[in-house]
């Protein structure tokens, strides 16, 4: 049974009743969700994370990098396989996103991508302190209207809690299309003592790991802004 802690989750709340077998009266139109509650093993709530994480991975003592709004998977399967020494858990609220997703990892079979229906402010909270090693985070919803903003993310709480989560020299790298959420963002980060680094950790491939909206920002010539901040 679904106890009153689950049911206070923001993301992931029919999933989570699903798979605990109290889905209710109301059935929704989405067969995506449907999907979803299929997928156990490679696609993750919060109270499962909860219980299994870091085991959730074939080698759980691999070092753990974050996809925050993993859109359809791209930058995940690109990750996991041009670094199979790192583990890789993508985030998305969306239920279209993760299905699909996990679609692309199950083809590529891939033993270190999963991913999880939750929002980086529900994850970051029960994880070990120094226990991530980076963060990818790539064009997340700039929220441009004034009365939109509040539900930004990526402002002081997000780096003051992403600070204690970080390995030491742990990453967040961060691209926007957005310029004065952009500055906001750096500011925000620097009071919590991140400092810019000019290429990623050795760790990881050095590549561009370039997104869909990347892609389209460059093909339409709009700019975009991004930074790699250190721990």
């Amino acid at each position: 049974m679904a106890d009153d802690k689950q049911l206070t989750y923001r993301h992931g709340t029919w999933l989570i009743r699903s798979r605990e077998g109290v889905t209710g009266k109301k059935i929704p139109h989405n067969p995506y969700m449907f999907e979803a509650v299929k997928l156990q093993g490679l696609l993750y709530t919060i109270p499962e994370l909860e219980r299994e994480f870091p085991d959730i991975f074939e080698n759980p003592a691999l070092p753990l990098v974050l996809e925050v709004g993993c859109y359809l998977g791209h930058t995940v399967i690109e990750l996991a396989e041009h670094n199979p020494g790192i583990n890789v858990l993508g985030l998305d609220i969306k239920y279209k996103r993760v299905v699909k997703s996990v679609r692309k990892i199950k083809h590529a079979r891939l033993p270190n991508a999963k991913i999880a229906l939750c929002d980086v402010m529900e994850l970051l909270p029960f994880l070990r302190e120094h226990s991530v090693y980076g963060m990818f985070i790539f064009f997340p919803d700039p929220w441009i209207k004034e009365r939109h903003e509040k539900y930004r993310y990526l402002k002081e709480h997000f780096f003051n809690l992403a600070y204690s989560r970080l390995a030491a020299g742990g990453f967040i790298w961060l691209k926007t299309d957005q310029k004065k959420y952009f500055d906001e963002i750096i500011a925000a980060a620097k009071q919590y003592k991140f400092s810019e680094i000019k290429r990623l950790p050795e760790k990881i491939a050095r590549r561009e790991y370039r997104t869909i909206f990347e892609n389209t920002f460059t093909e339409k010539k709009i700019p975009y802004y991004q930074v790699i901040l250190s721990r």
